[in-house]
């Protein structure tokens, strides 16, 4: 029984796709530029100006600036008209030395207590005992302020534009490593239609995994506390989330260990966890082809293990970790073979399948059906003429014995064309072409035809 073969991947398909990853690697590099250059924004602008026409009593009328971040270091201005010279300043309810510039400006210090947690600074002005004026000073969050294609800023916490960093660094990575999957395996011709899917989710496996390793990272589990987000090292966070990207396989392998370490896992239940061999049919395959096809199972607890009875004739073979039938056979055959499989359990567990492995002849010899060549002229184009042959497994390989005189003509080892204009006459000669092909072992014919230039 054989199932149906692979469809290589078109070029539109592997245009679409080369296009859509490039985009991807851009578009992430640059928001990770972009979140790795957001800053923490300071105060702007004028500071504004009281209106003092109708004011007859001492009044405040602006705190600037009117916000500042956890652990910032500086002076507030306070703002409002009549301030007598005894005015006295305090935030809390704690008095704090000011400074009177004028009747319209205070100049206040801050403390390390006042800006040490995220909150309000309720600010009250008196004279005396009497207080005749109060504001607001917001403390927020350390944080930076996020602008991307000229959108924004977006004030986000130290906390999230880390989070962001590792998102798209990851994403990034998987692009990485995605574009030059598509490159390699196009040049190997081994890039098949079922794989498309799996391009276009690469960004956000990446994103996903890289994530993953982020929390467990934060949470400690990997290497000691988290800590105080100011203290995480920013390229090196980037750089796992990058990595872990890029090889998300590799990734899930130690989030598979983290999980295992953790909690322990011991799964007794049945039905759908119990070992079992899912492949229902192996490919056909023909003489002197390469052979490669990988058993699946679901279920059962890795590392499994394979064997197989009666053996596989060599030079086919079985790899007893991976269920890879690979080998190119040498001779036609038809048999039925049964092929075991058992996990790491205990004890363990195994399953069986009986499975039928057709190799059928390989492709006819092949043989060259061309049987006489035109004369030729000198200083005139040698007729155009192309050897033909039948059978044989492509591409075919022409060569000639003794070589054609070096003043022309010439054969085309791949074509088997000969072509030119020949510059000096050659008598009736002899000469044996041979054509080979691409089969394992290779096979070939040759036939002596004569060439004449005038």
């Amino acid at each position: 029984m054989s199932t149906t073969p692979e469809t290589p991947m078109d070029k539109q398909t592997v245009g679409l796709l080369a296009t859509y990853l490039l985009l991807a690697t851009i578009l992430t590099g640059y928001t990770i530029f972009s979140l790795w250059s957001a800053q923490p924004q300071a105060a702007t602008g004028d500071v504004p100006q009281p209106s003092c026409d109708k004011a007859t009593n001492p009044v405040l009328t602006n705190v600037y600036p009117e916000s500042l971040y956890v652990g910032s270091t500086g002076d507030v201005l306070l703002l409002g008209c009549r301030f007598p010279a005894t005015t006295q300043v305090k935030f809390n309810g704690t008095q704090h030395a000011a400074l009177v510039v004028d009747s319209s400006h205070i100049r206040v210090g801050l403390s390390g207590a006042d800006v040490a947690a995220a909150g309000t600074v309720v600010v009250t002005l008196s004279n005396g005992a009497s207080d005749f004026g109060s504001g607001v000073l917001k403390i927020l969050p350390t944080g930076v302020y996020w602008r991307s294609f000229g959108i924004g800023p977006w004030p986000i916490s130290q906390e999230v534009q880390l989070l962001l960093l590792v998102l798209f660094t990851g994403a990034f990575g998987s692009c990485v490593y995605a574009l030059k999957s598509l490159a390699d395996y196009r040049g190997d011709h081994i890039l098949y239609a079922s794989w498309f899917t799996q391009y276009m989710i690469q960004p956000f496996e990446g994103a996903g995994t890289a994530f993953l390793l982020y929390l467990i990272v934060r949470g400690g589990f990997l290497a000691g506390a988290g800590g105080d987000v100011k203290a995480v090292n920013q390229f090196g966070m980037c750089a796992i989330a990058g990595l872990a990207g890029a090889f998300s396989d590799t990734a899930f392998l130690k989030l598979r260990e983290v999980f295992q370490t953790l909690f322990k896992p011991q799964d007794d239940r049945g039905g759908k966890l119990v070992l079992k061999i899912t492949t229902t049919s192996l490919p056909d395959g023909p003489v002197g082809t390469a052979y490669k096809q990988t058993l699946q199972t679901s279920g059962g607890k890795a590392p499994l293990k394979w064997s197989v009875n009666p053996p596989l004739p060599t030079p086919l073979t079985l790899d007893t970790t991976t269920g890879t039938i690979s080998g190119t056979p040498t001779v036609a055959l038809k048999a039925n073979f049964t092929f075991t499989v058992t996990d790491s359990a205990t004890p363990p567990a195994s399953a069986s399948a009986d499975l039928t492995l057709e190799i059928k002849p390989g492709a006819a010899a092949p043989r060259i059906t061309t049987t006489k060549l035109p004369d030729g002229v000198v200083n005139t184009a040698y007729p155009s003429t192309i050897l033909q042959a039948t059978g044989g497994t492509s591409p075919l390989k022409w060569s000639v014995t003794p070589a054609l005189p070096a003043t022309g003509p010439t054969l085309n080892a791949a074509t088997g064309a000969i072509t030119g204009t020949p510059t000096t006459a050659l008598p009736k000669s002899k000469f044996t072409f041979t054509v080979t092909d691409s089969a394992t072992p290779a096979a070939s014919s040759s036939v002596d035809l004569t060439l004449e230039i005038k």
